[in-house]
């Protein structure tokens, strides 16, 4: 039986679950792509709506703010993947139709933020258009590229019924085709096109049940590829813009004889044709393309109006019902909305820049950095840029455009290679900031600068201070500011070039300079044996500075340029990222490729370790804790992992699912107090901004929510009074504020228990190990040279004086040894407990009290030495007379 129940206990302890004492709670959304798909306007044109992601922003035309989120969560009854189109409902112009990837079709109360219904297609809607006049039928490109032969038809467009409350929804087959990527509808719902590749079909919609024949089709044969198509408003024109730059117009298109049809060619785009719009009345076509030039084509007489310099490659244009406003939505991820009459740019909304750019072309290689003086993100925008962006608002603030470019390329030009920006850092204070960027095309030399850019209070804004050209002879792996610094700003950069360079602000500039003027230089250069340094950082108080070469750490004084110690990684792999945590926090985490480590430095020892792929690693110097994420190699899932560098015990786990591209700490604007929040950017560039709560609170809320019966049973017990009844139990509170004291008092007296016996364990351990003086603990923490001698020269020479005339000598002697020795037991621990005064009375008290009974007490003392005992002055002079001490 006693085996038995210690086999049950065993199962029953491996059975409890480790519950982590925070959990993160996901506070708020922002970013993403605002620009991908068309907008739709309210019908009073003071909104638009826009589809960002699974997501519908509504904006506000008079700020550009975001004034409500539609379907924020699938839990509610949201999408659950990306939105690719969004309709007013023509029946009531108060309800939006929403369609998904997720093949389902929603209908909502943009106002009230309510569902009111749900269509399922069951495939992914790529595309969806409707008529006014036809508000039961929409049209929808669904996707099927789930085949397995890559020639075959992968898009099917439908037309589905969303039938009354008596009749069932249905779908029709209209046409199979391969590549779909345009469609349109009449104003009146009579005719439907779409394009595919080379081809333009057109459908005279009728309302049998059957799917439709392929001799209802109409085929319109393109020489380039169609890009889109658009229905003029009120004549029977199409409009087709193929990727040659050509808009094509095929004149009485109903007819079935091809003689009838009419085709006009307007040219001037020398890239692809991205969009095509028509005026309410038909008089005018908007076009756009990548030229970042919208052309307002003039239909009767030819005449062409251009509006130049719109900021990006035009995906979108679509015209407000009151005429009033071109809305542009561009692949910059920008929407711009553009006055009809003045045709200027009235409202920019910036969303994350190149949220679909291609990671290749321009990675995030910056990841996230918080600007300290605003608390905004900053990373990489477009290529040879950096942005700002306010994560609490979801607002874009800034761009700063590092290299300045034409991102314009001619038609049958080679692609350019442009600047990337690979490392930004900032100043604690936020007055400087540093970035570098490269360009390498593979046939010039590889150009490589080093820019230091100073806060501007008039613009709000960084200028640019210095440049500094090839700072290094290969690329700069690393990028840190000094947080603290005595001698001025202070950088640090390593480079494959096997050297770490020191930056300081100078104003040593020489003759061809002003006096005043300062720019940053050079200051020294390290190196360590034949090593490449791959990262550096700087402790929180300025003062160490580690350098990681290989496998290996040092440890090295920014102002004297010395090597204080080298740490060496128990695992041979490179470290790619080293941290220090805040300040009081004696840690240094490692990251290797498979390797997690938490050095201490006070012990030059490894705290902790795990063995785990580390993708991204971020420090808070707020609560001295730092996050890591590691995304599934197979899946798009990844997880965030919160520690406290005192314990391997993870104080929070977070599951994501989808690919995290970077993390970083974002400390709260309104106090500095407060714990930080942790923001990572999705592989779809949207912020998640996540609040680090206790768990501990929150389960405390739920057992108080669940059991306030119990709560009242126990309040019975307890000594009832008007009192007490009237204003709470006050006695408790007295109580629970004396054991809160009596438990300070205790944790206090534990402590100083504990720093005692630490002192003797110290101690004791030193003279075993033949170190009295104390110099063997780790050179970054001991103190100067200067405060060592004196307790270095009297560990190895002791002060010997000899007198045998007087046992005065003699006791002062022993009193002197005594005290040598106790000084060099205590070594560097001295510690001052009792004021000044206690300690050190007066010389008169301590010669004409002390030394008087111990005079007393001992032997008789020679004629000299007693007649000498009237003048404590005297005795201090013969005690003193350097010719009876035997050096």
């Amino acid at each position: 039986m006693p085996s038995t129940t210690k086999t049950q206990k065993a199962v029953h302890a491996s059975d409890v679950k480790h519950v982590a004492p925070n959990h993160m709670v996901l506070s708020k959304k922002a970013g993403g792509n605002i620009s991908e798909y068309p907008t739709e306007f309210t019908k009073d044109s003071k909104y638009f709506f826009s589809s960002v992601g699974p997501c519908v922003k509504i904006f506000s035309m008079a700020t550009g703010a975001v004034v409500k989120v539609l379907s924020q969560s699938a839990a509610t009854g949201g999408h659950t993947n990306k939105i690719t189109r969004v309709i007013l409902n023509p029946k009531n112009h108060l309800q939006l139709y929403t369609a998904s990837l997720d093949g389902t079709i929603k209908l909502w109360d943009y106002n009230d933020d309510i569902l009111l219904k749900t269509y399922n297609v069951n495939a992914p809607i790529e595309s969806m258009v409707m008529s006014p006049e036809t508000p039961n039928h929409a049209y929808i490109v669904v996707n099927t590229s789930e085949e397995k032969d890559k020639m075959a038809d992968n898009s099917i467009v439908y037309r589905f019924s969303f039938g009354d409350s008596d009749q069932p929804t249905r779908m029709r087959r209209i046409c199979s085709l391969r590549d779909c990527t345009t469609i349109d509808i009449t104003q009146d719902g009579k005719w439907l096109a779409f394009g595919a590749r080379f081809k333009a079909y057109v459908w005279p919609i009728n309302n049998d049940m059957e799917d439709v024949p392929e001799t209802q089709l109409q085929q319109h044969i393109s020489i380039e590829q169609i890009t889109v198509l658009k229905f003029h408003p009120t004549k029977p024109i199409l409009a087709i813009g193929d990727k040659s730059g050509r808009i094509t117009h095929i004149t009485n298109y109903k007819s079935t004889d091809e003689k009838e049809q009419i085709r006009s060619v307007h040219h001037w785009h020398h890239l692809p044709v991205r969009c095509l719009t028509f005026m309410a009345d038909g008089a005018y076509l908007l076009s756009g393309g990548e030229e970042s030039v919208v052309v307002i084509w003039q239909l009767d007489t030819g005449h062409k109006q251009f509006l130049p310099r719109m900021g990006g490659s035009i995906a979108s244009i679509t015209i407000s019902p009151n005429h009033r406003f071109y809305c542009l939505g561009l692949d910059d991820n920008s929407i711009r909305l553009v006055n009809s009459i003045t045709q200027t740019i009235e409202q920019v909304i910036q969303g994350i820049q190149y949220a679909q750019a291609d990671n290749a072309l321009n990675p995030l290689s910056t990841g996230l950095i918080i600007e300290p003086r605003n608390h905004h993100v900053v990373l990489n925008g477009v290529q040879g840029s950096i942005q700002f962006y306010n994560a609490n608002a979801d607002s874009h603030v800034m761009d700063l455009e590092v290299v300045p470019m034409n991102r314009v390329v001619r038609a049958g030009e080679k692609e350019i290679i442009h600047a990337h920006v690979s490392h930004v850092a900032f100043l604690k204070s936020g007055e400087w900031m540093a970035t570098v960027d490269t360009r390498d095309d593979n046939v010039t030399t590889p150009e490589l600068f080093l820019k230091f850019w100073r806060w501007d209070p008039d613009t709000q804004a960084y200028k640019l201070h210095t440049r500094v050209d090839y700072p290094h002879s290969k690329p700069i792996t690393s990028l840190t500011f000094n947080p603290v610094s005595s001698q001025g700003p202070m950088a640090i950069t390593t480079s494959k070039d096997k050297t770490f360079k020191v930056w300081n602000l100078s104003t040593d500039l020489g003759r061809n300079y002003q006096s005043g003027e300062a720019a940053w230089m050079c200051r020294s250069v390290g190196v360590y044996r034949d090593s490449s340094p791959t990262t550096a950082t700087f402790s929180e108080d300025g003062s160490i500075l580690a350098v990681a070469f290989g496998q290996i750490i040092t440890l090295w004084d920014p102002y004297l340029n010395s090597i204080q110690s080298v740490l060496a990684q128990p695992n041979p792999q490179n470290i790619d990222k080293l941290h220090f945590l805040g300040e009081n926090c004696p840690f240094l985490i490692a990251k290797t490729k498979t390797h997690l480590y938490v050095w201490n430095m006070l012990t030059c020892k490894v705290w902790w370790s795990y063995k785990m792929s580390v993708d991204h690693l971020a420090v808070d110097a707020v609560s001295n804790q730092f996050a890591i994420v590691r995304n599934h190699p197979r899946t798009s899932e990844s997880r965030v992992v919160i520690f406290d560098a005192k314990s391997p015990v993870p104080i929070a786990l977070q599951h994501l699912n989808h690919s995290c591209l970077s993390i970083a700490w974002l400390p709260k604007e309104q106090d500095d107090n407060e714990p930080s929040s942790v923001v990572c950017l999705s592989d779809r560039y949207e912020f998640a901004v996540y609040a680090v709560k206790s768990t501990q609170s929150a389960t405390k809320q739920k057992k108080e929510a669940s059991a306030p019966a119990t709560a009242a049973v126990s309040l019975v017990t307890e000594e009832r009074n008007l009192l007490n009844d009237m204003y709470g139990m006050r006695e408790n509170e007295k109580e629970t504020d004396e054991q809160m004291r009596i438990r300070i008092k205790t944790a206090q007296s534990m402590r100083e228990e504990a720093m005692s016996a630490n002192k003797k364990e110290s101690k004791t351990k030193r003279r075993e190990e033949g170190d009295v003086s104390g110099l063997s603990a780790p050179s970054h923490v001991l103190p100067s040279v200067d405060v060592l001698f004196d307790t270095f020269m009297s560990s190895i020479m002791s002060l010997r004086i000899e007198n045998d005339e007087t046992n005065a000598m003699d006791i002062d002697q022993e009193e002197s040894e005594d005290e040598d020795e106790d000084n060099q037991d205590t070594g560097l621990d001295i510690t001052i407990t009792t004021s000044a005064q206690q300690d050190f009375p007066s010389l008169t008290n301590y010669f004409t009290q002390e030394l008087g009974k111990l005079f007393i007490s001992q032997k008789p003392i020679s004629r000299k030495s007693a007649a000498a005992q009237s003048s404590s002055d005297e005795d201090s002079e013969e005690e003193e007379d350097p010719s009876k001490i035997a050096w």
